[in-house]
């Protein structure tokens, strides 16, 4: 748990964590440089399960990458400092690595709530492998404080990357899918907090033109294309289905059906569904 002057959110937050049903963890909080409360905050607890890790300010990547490096367990979960995992979130996710042993990543559909905590929504996330690779070819499907994965396929795969910091995770996500199945537990797990304060609604732009990158590289290496094709794909995905040309909707099929590395009915009826909205032109 990365935390940067978050001290509205963080007890709460720890809290959360430190309430789960599954009691066989450590929760390392790298507090990123705070200059408010968060210090004092984190201080207060004295659960022995709660390491606070404490560096110069340098950024969530930073302090994703030396969280990674100083944890002891084989499975790390991520949470931010401003969401809350209900409490049944860690044992859930345990039982289901157990019984998927090819499971590098488990992850969970969540609930977006507002600054007063009240329901603002909820997201349904892929359950199969070709289905998260497909979504990652032109949107993040994954929400990060969802997730646990597999710390030695995470770092075999280079870890979080400095240069995509604020899509940081949307990349991890791409690389480590290659080396292993994705689990998508059906229930809300985790309350997802949207604020204004979050990095990320401050970061909107750059977050935007990042995960564009990052969306085309991964139509590159899953549909296998040229840089050039891969660039269309992105494109064709991102754009209103009723408002895709005949050809348009040919390359989407070619490219997302045949060329596409893995299959599953997910994949398959979403290609039909888009295919039906972009010929009758539905919205």
């Amino acid at each position: 748990m990365p935390v940067w002057n978050g001290e509205k959110y963080l007890a709460e937050a720890v809290d959360s964590i430190l309430a789960q049903t599954f009691v066989d963890f450590e929760l390392l909080v790298i507090d990123d440089g705070s200059t408010d409360r968060t210090p004092e905050i984190l201080r207060a607890y004295c659960d022995p399960r709660l390491r606070v890790l404490t560096l110069d300010h340098a950024g969530i990547v930073v302090a994703l990458n030396h969280g990674m490096s100083e944890a002891r367990a084989q499975w790390i979960a991520r949470q931010d400092a401003d969401d809350v995992s209900v409490p049944v979130r860690l044992e859930r996710q345990w039982d289901a690595a157990g019984s998927h042993p090819e499971a590098v990543l488990v992850h969970t559909d969540v609930e977006f709530i507002n600054e007063r905590k009240q329901s603002v929504g909820r997201a349904r996330l892929p359950r199969s492998r070709a289905f998260t690779a497909l979504r990652l070819c032109y949107q993040c499907p994954i929400v990060h404080s969802t997730v646990l994965f597999k710390k030695s396929v995470a770092v075999s795969v280079g870890g979080y990357r400095r240069e995509e910091r604020h899509a940081e995770d949307f990349s991890l996500w791409g690389r480590m899918l290659e080396q292993g199945e994705f689990v998508g537990i059906p229930e809300k797990l985790v309350r997802f907090r949207i604020h204004e304060q979050s990095v990320s609604y401050q970061n909107l732009a750059r977050q935007q033109e990042l995960a564009r990158q990052i969306g085309i590289d991964h139509c590159r290496r899953f549909m296998r294309l040229t840089s050039a094709q891969a660039i269309r794909a992105h494109a064709i995905l991102t754009t209103a289905p009723r408002r895709r040309s005949l050809l348009e909707c040919g390359l989407f099929l070619s490219w997302c059906g045949l060329r596409f590395r893995w299959q599953s009915l997910e994949v398959i009826a979403f290609l039909v569904w888009q295919t039906a909205k972009s010929v009758l032109r539905i919205k």
